[in-house]
């Protein structure tokens, strides 16, 4: 027969094994809904910021959206621009989220359609090189909640509609 102290130890843990059993299973579809509309809110946040980096190749202003990892990529793209004698300058037009998947209330897997007017001008001028208006673009997204604010870990266009 386990002593009171024990079975109070057996009691405790059992009610913790079960609370933390409950926040495990699979989301509410209240939670989905809240997941979904904070991550449309935050990618119709970022994305302008994302445009504007590529624009200015102030790539830091990024620092509260995207986890250094995407910053670097994007950094990356915007010397390998400048090294051409060009600088892109993307505009969203719309973005809608098609699919999330949440695990473990801190990770997300998003595909999303965005559309976007690219233009691509001569660096230093207001020449315009390319120009693609109302470009639809599929696009892949992992994301990270840090400190209850979603970041952007990774970020991949998977298809272009030309």
């Amino acid at each position: 027969m386990p002593r009171p102290r024990h079975l109070r130890a057996l009691l405790v843990t059992a009610l913790l094994g079960g609370l933390t059993a409950g926040a495990c299973g699979p989301p509410s579809p209240e939670d989905e809904a809240e997941d979904r509309e904070a991550i449309q809110a935050f990618l119709e946040e970022y994305l302008p910021r994302m445009a504007e980096a590529y624009r200015t190749g102030e790539v830091e202003t990024l620092d509260p959206y995207a986890a250094q990892k995407e910053q670097q990529e994007i950094a990356t793209m915007v010397r390998e621009l400048a090294k051409g004698g060009e600088v892109l300058a993307p505009e969203l037009e719309s973005v809608q989220v098609e699919d999330i998947t949440v695990w473990n209330e801190v990770n997300a897997y998003v595909t999303t359609v965005e559309v976007w007017d690219i233009r691509t001008f001569a660096s230093g001028t207001e020449r315009v090189v390319r120009e693609q208006l109302a470009q639809p673009n599929r696009v892949k997204y992992q994301l990270k909640r840090d400190g209850g604010r979603w970041r952007v870990f990774w970020r991949e266009i998977e298809r272009t509609y030309e």
